[in-house]
């Protein structure tokens, strides 16, 4: 019990966003009693609900109201998984199939500020996706030489490469998204942790269209593979981006669904055979099932399951 005073004083953010979702949903009842079994990390949690307050002008009501995202798009997951598991498969196969059901509506599931708001917090409060933040934090943006160049692809949130120039910060950052909600939450994250400007190019385009002969040090690329109808030739062209001793950070989610979510991994040995053919090394994975009656087969086909590896 102590111990809890001492965090809740160390970091009150943390726990009054907990608590507020504690009060919102049954789905976050107990997340900070789980979490703190779990390495959690409770100095970043702090500081991007700090960033988080801040980019909602310090109004909680505005923060809460961003924080809501996060419950809405668990709650619209356990829907669409609830799908998958019942069809075997994903809503779309094509993106042309996504881009004229999602992108050209206001359905705020697929992208957009809202959309983005949830993918923000996610990075906390969904166990998988923290773990995946403190293993790139720790293997992947530590130890590094002074100078290089990063590249974030798609950017998203710009959450991770905001971490990367926090802790490399005479390195040169690049993200890219086709989105412009993307790109607008990214640059303004980037400019309230006071990344110098001439450190960071935030940039609109697809990621086919970068310089061919342009090669960076570390790649960073979330939870795209999924989104694609031909991931393997998009590893392809990632590893072409790579120099001779670059690294590639990637997320994927298997057999996970999304209202965009196109190719349709059915496990780990799957995404590691794309690797492979794309003639990549695997340096370090973790695999983790999304939920907990899963845990102890995070292997097994046709479960939901986010995997996440370093390559060379």
């Amino acid at each position: 019990m102590a111990e809890i005073l001492d965090l809740e004083k160390k970091y009150p953010l943390v726990f009054k966003t907990a608590k507020y979702l504690k009060n919102e949903s049954s789905l976050f009842e107990n997340t900070i009693g789980k979490q703190m079994n779990q390495n959690f990390n409770f100095e970043l949690a702090e500081r991007i609900f700090e960033n988080g307050l801040r980019m909602a002008n310090n109004s909680w009501d505005t923060y809460c109201s961003n924080l809501n995202n996060l419950i809405d798009m668990s709650i619209k997951f356990l829907r669409l998984q609830k799908n998958l598991e019942k069809t075997g498969k994903y809503l779309y196969s094509t993106f042309e199939e996504v881009e004229k059901n999602e992108y050209n509506t206001n359905n705020k599931d697929s992208g957009g500020p809202d959309y983005l708001w949830g993918l923000y917090f996610s990075e906390i409060f969904w166990k998988i996706h923290h773990n995946f933040f403190n293993f790139s934090l720790n293997d992947f943006m530590s130890g590094l030489p002074a100078t290089g160049k990063v590249l974030e692809v798609p950017s998203g949130t710009g959450l991770f490469l905001c971490e990367f120039l926090i802790n490399n910060p005479n390195w040169l950052g690049i993200g890219i998204d086709v989105a412009d909600s993307s790109i607008k939450f990214s640059q303004k994250l980037l400019q309230i942790n006071n990344i110098p400007n001439n450190s960071y190019k935030i940039l609109k385009m697809n990621f086919h269209q970068l310089e061919p002969n342009e090669k960076y040090d570390r790649i960073l690329c979330g939870e795209f593979l999924e989104h694609l109808e031909d991931p393997l030739a998009a590893l392809k062209r990632l590893k072409s981006l790579l120099k001779d001793d670059g690294k590639l950070f990637i997320t994927v989610a298997v057999w996970a669904a999304h209202v965009d979510h196109i190719f349709l991994y059915e496990s780990s040995d799957q995404v590691r055979e794309h690797i492979r053919k794309a003639d990549l090394k695997i340096e370090k994975e973790l695999v983790q099932a999304v939920f907990e009656k899963d845990e102890a087969e995070p292997e097994k086909e046709k479960i939901p399951v986010s995997y996440a590896a370093i390559l060379s």
